[in-house]
Parts: structure tokens; sequence; C-alpha cells
């Protein structure tokens, strides 16, 4: 911000932005000085005068991008969670030119010592890389270096093989305190859509006659129309005559966020039921109701569709997704199902 004042009849004009050195320079018109001062701000805007790296601190960088550029996005809420943390790493407080590959990789080694997964660790790169990418792309700042790309990332995770048993789900459906969450299992496992999808799913975009469901915004960007099985069709129609209408047209009035609180939280109180009852019965535990995730439905989901006789290319078309590497991660056959094609 430019500011000018006027000392021993002449006029002192100072340009103060943050991350670069203070510009000052005396006029005799204030004409003049107004002219230097916004020319001064132009060019800082436009990247022709550059921050100095000694004074630009990365958590002034992450904190312009939480504000510009990450409330745009459709990860919003789990990128700001994972740039908050970025913010309160010992580091951030640092100028950009004192951050350096090495403290990085002792961050990422603290990490995965500590038994947090590699795929967290590899996510909270990515976001933090983005930063450093969209600093230097889009605000000019061309002269910055990418720690992140530089840095040896963990390899990914194995893709997780949980399957979900019908005793499994209708356990957590029973022990719900949420009357949305049953039929959100339902159509999970039905449909292959993603929580987002189905939490934003609007009545405007059903047709039971047809039995689809139009997804005009999905995760990659790409509309596309899912068929409803029989299932769903049910499921749908006692949601549309039952006793909640919703005026806003939405089926469900949740985030995604509330949905696997309450997943979690069922998933929790059906275990401890279950326990309870093997306890009773004087058997160990049998590992049902243990390790699961609502996302593990999406997993289900297109498993069950394999095994129902459906192509690679119509479970694609179904689950949107668009490689057959990212399809084969969701997908995990019964050997008991094989068993019966074999003959």
């Amino acid at each position: 911000m430019a500011s000018i004042r006027k000392r021993d009849g002449k006029y002192q004009v100072r340009v103060i932005r943050q991350g670069h050195k203070a510009l000052a320079k005396t006029f005799i018109s204030r004409a003049e000085a107004v002219r230097w001062g916004r020319q001064m701000e132009v060019m800082i805007e436009q990247g022709v005068i550059r921050p100095e790296t000694s004074r630009l601190r990365l958590a002034d960088l992450i904190q312009r991008y939480l504000i510009e550029v990450t409330p745009a996005k459709k990860n919003a809420r789990s990128e700001a969670c994972l740039l908050a943390a970025w913010k309160n790493w010992e580091c951030a407080d640092r100028t950009l030119n004192r951050i350096c590959v090495a403290d990085l990789a002792l961050w990422r080694d603290r990490k995965l010592a500590t038994g947090i997964s590699t795929g967290t660790v590899r996510n909270a790169l990515a976001a933090l890389s983005a930063v450093y990418r969209h600093a230097s792309l889009d605000w000019g700042m061309d002269w910055l270096v990418n720690p992140v790309m530089r840095l040896k990332r963990p390899a990914p995770g194995k893709a997780r093989t949980r399957r979900v048993s019908e005793p499994e789900l209708f356990a957590i459906k029973t022990h719900t305190g949420s009357a949305d969450l049953p039929p959100l299992i339902d159509l999970a496992v039905e449909t292959g859509m993603r929580l987002s999808e189905l939490v934003n799913l609007r009545w405007e975009y059903v047709n039971l006659k047809e039995r689809t469901v139009h997804l005009p915004d999905t995760k990659n960007g790409d509309p596309r129309t899912v068929p409803l099985s029989s299932t769903a069709i049910a499921t749908l129609e006692a949601l549309r005559s039952g006793p909640i209408v919703r005026l806003n047209g939405r089926l469900f009035d949740l985030s995604s966020h509330a949905v696997t609180v309450a997943f979690r939280r069922a998933v929790k109180r059906a275990r401890a039921a279950h326990l309870k009852e093997l306890s009773g019965r004087g058997i160990t535990d049998d590992g049902l109701l243990s390790n699961l995730r609502f996302h593990d439905l999406r997993h289900e989901a297109v498993s069950r569709l394999f095994e129902r006789g459906l192509n690679v290319l119509e479970v694609g078309t179904i689950s949107g997704h668009k490689t057959l590497q990212m399809l084969k991660r969701y997908t995990h056959l019964k050997a008991t199902e094989l068993v019966k094609k074999l003959g």
C-alpha cells in the first residue's frame, strides 16, 4: 500500500507490501509521487518486482492460498485441514529461502514413525506442493523452487480389500440414531456412488420411471447418469413417500462429514453389541464390524457389479472410474463367486 507524506516541501512516497523490500522515493510534486506509487503497486501485482525470499514466510504463502484458491475447490474442506496443519509446522514461520528438502524429509520420517499411513503423508505433501505450484505459475513467483518436487515420497499404500457383509450392513443400520443413514447405506451399496455424490442428490435428477439418477457434478468433473437397481428404486420410493419432505429438493440434509461421523458411531455401537453377544456365548472376536469405513461401501458396490456379470466398461460407466487401474483398486471379487463361474 502506497503512503505519501510531505517533508521539507517535498513529497516522500513509500510502497510497503509483505514479502517485498520497502520502496521509497521523493518528488517535488504530489502528482508525481502518486503516479510513481501506483506504478510500483502495478509492477508488484504483475510480478515485475519480485518478493524477497528472505522476507516471505511459508505461513504467509499458505494463508494467501487458503483465502484465494482453496474455497473454489471441490475438496476445499479437506485441503483446508491439510494446509492448516502445514501452517502449524515448526518450519512454517521460516522464510521461503530457509526451507529445504531436508526439512520435509524430517517431517515425512517423523509422521511415518508415528504410524500415520503413507496415503495421509502423500496427501499432505500434495497439498503443500499445490501451494508452491500455484504461487509459481499464477502469482508470478517463477523464481520459487518447490522443495516437495525434490522429495522422495513414500510409496502408495496397498489398496483396501475390505468387503462388507449383509449382516454387517444390517447391524449398522439397526444401531444408528440417524434416519438418513440406512437409505444412504443402501444407495451406496447399490449404486457405487461417492459419498459426496450421495449427499448432494436432488429429486430433480432422479427419474424413477427410467430407473436412473443424473449426477451433474462429480469428483472428476464429468457428469454421469447412474442406472438404478430394483433395490435402489425401492429405497428412493420409500424416501419420496416418507414423512420428511425437504423444500430445497435435496434427498438428504447432511454433509459428507456428518454422514462419516454417523457411520462411525453406528459401527462402534453395532460392534460393541456384537462383542457383548459373543462374550455371553463364550466365543472370541470374529472380526465382524471391525475396520469399517463408509468408503468401503463403494468398494463393495463395484465388486458386486462385477459379480453380477457386468464388464469393465459397464462398471466404469456406473462408478465413474476413468482408468482400469483405479477400477482394480476398488474391485475385490470373492473367490467363492469365481468358482461358480468356473463350473
